[in-house]
């Protein structure tokens, strides 16, 4: 897909960057296989070198695969991979929830946001406790594991209750003490499950690159 109809963007780095992030979010980029300069390029409606920089600054954060010799890669996540990272993410959302210091409460769910996937809902109480914290720092890394934990987030609903989850959330809310007891269990249950998140990505991996 193009990232621009009829003219070239003024920034094309910042182009391909942000394009190949929402591939890799949304899942066009199949696990494991090769990103190769030339093909993406084409895609792209862009010159090799900004999109040779966008693939450097996303090997810098993990989110592809740097292969000294072979080329880049789209990541191919497996059951360690996940229990780590969900693992971090929990970690920073305790940090968050220790650091946030005032009352409040989530914003009350209108009807666009009702309208958004269960995922989506709840990944938006997570990013809200985290924003609350008001430290950048934390925020970015948070945001970095949430961006390697892309793939397996689309496979969640598959294997989760995330509407039971959601509503546990809700209800915890209003008690810091039940929110991070909440965040644990929904942590927890991720990586119990990993190998079954793993093996539902790699069937949606699988017919993608039919």
């Amino acid at each position: 897909m193009k990232v621009g109809a009829s003219e070239k963007p003024k920034d094309p780095f910042g182009a391909a960057l942000e394009t190949l992030r929402d591939h890799l979010r949304d899942g066009r980029l199949v696990s494991g296989e090769p990103l190769t300069i030339t093909d993406l390029a084409r895609d792209l409606g862009l010159s090799a070198t900004p999109v040779r920089e966008a693939l450097s600054r996303l090997a810098g954060e993990r989110l592809i695969e740097d292969r000294r010799g072979r080329g880049y890669f789209a990541p191919r996540l497996d059951v360690s991979d996940l229990v780590e990272l969900y693992g971090l993410r929990r970690l920073y959302l305790a940090e968050a929830l220790a650091a946030d210091d005032g009352p409040a409460a989530f914003p009350t769910a209108d009807e666009a946001m009702l309208a958004l996937p269960i995922a989506n809902q709840l990944n938006q109480i997570l990013d809200w406790i985290v924003a609350r914290a008001g430290n950048r720092a934390l925020f970015d890394a948070y945001r970095q594991v949430g961006e390697r934990l892309a793939p397996s987030m689309r496979a969640e609903a598959q294997v989760l209750p995330l509407a039971d989850e959601l509503a546990s959330l809700h209800t915890a809310l209003a008690d810091r003490g039940e929110l991070a007891s909440a965040l644990v269990r929904l942590h927890e249950a991720r990586r119990l499950r990993a190998p079954e998140l793993i093996r539902a990505l790699r069937a949606g991996a699988n017919i993608a690159s039919l």
